[in-house]
């Protein structure tokens, strides 16, 4: 049996909201219930510039709350301030990955705060550029109620380090056979083509989409940790390889 999930990247005050609003129309018309990555304090340049200030921007999160949709702690100010690639070893940028445990601390404290203040249950935690550290578990232990981690590579929900995880694999849709996989899209970048792939894709296979409630957690095993590890190493030699093959074109 195949499982989809759905998560949309970086809402915040900012964003052009006429972009985003063709997402919910498609998941409301279809019954999915996606997760959306809420920064709680944006300042990250590149999104302040996306659109117009919202001013009711925590009034349309709680509407998304209302609806079903889970929402997730999407870091702090979504701004990055290491080149640490974290655990998963994604990327070379990190609001989180590689600073000292009382940098990471304040920042969930503040976002937590801030989500409590607004009448937001934040129920999972999804970290800017997929990158965090052992540190980021221990922070949000102490200072949040996040029991739920939207990423990894598996090709199934595991259990790990005392969280649930949710593993985030694809920027695009993708047809499968079996096993459970998030399409993670970020609606300020996502172009004509991609959302017309994506509305394809939803008309043929919405009834295989479930919401974050429906998922079963199995214990990570050593396996899962050879397995994941050849996934990370597979991609890092794949990247090197389009990095040569560039360098040689120039």
């Amino acid at each position: 049996m195949v499982q989809y999930l759905i998560r949309l990247d970086d809402l915040c005050p900012t964003n052009n909201l006429t972009k985003w609003q063709r997402f919910f129309n498609l998941f409301d018309d279809f019954g999915i219930k996606p997760i959306i990555a809420v920064i709680p304090y944006n300042v990250d340049p590149k999104l302040l510039k996306c659109g117009n200030y919202n001013p009711n921007y925590w009034q349309l999160v709680r509407e998304l709350q209302r609806k079903g949709y889970t929402i997730g702690m999407h870091g702090y100010e979504h701004l990055y301030q290491s080149t640490n690639s974290g655990l998963l070893r994604m990327n070379n940028r990190s609001e989180f990955a590689g600073l000292p445990l009382i940098a990471q601390e304040a920042k969930i404290k503040h976002a937590s705060e801030i989500f409590k203040q607004e009448g937001v249950i934040t129920s999972c935690f999804i970290a800017p550029a997929h990158t965090f550290d052992i540190n980021t578990l221990i922070a949000l232990k102490k200072y949040s109620y996040i029991k739920t981690i939207s990423d990894g590579l598996l090709n199934m929900p595991y259990k790990r380090f005392g969280f649930n995880w949710i593993p985030a694999q694809l920027s695009e849709v993708a047809e499968k056979k079996a096993n459970t996989w998030t399409f993670n899209y970020h609606p300020e970048t996502c172009t004509d083509r991609e959302f017309y792939n994506l509305e394809k894709f939803i008309v043929k296979y919405y009834k295989h989409f479930v919401s974050t409630d429906a998922l079963v957690f199995k214990e990570y095993t050593w396996y899962d940790s050879i397995k994941e590890q050849a996934i990370i190493y597979r991609r890092l030699l794949r990247d090197k390889l389009k990095f040569a093959a560039a360098l040689l074109k120039f």
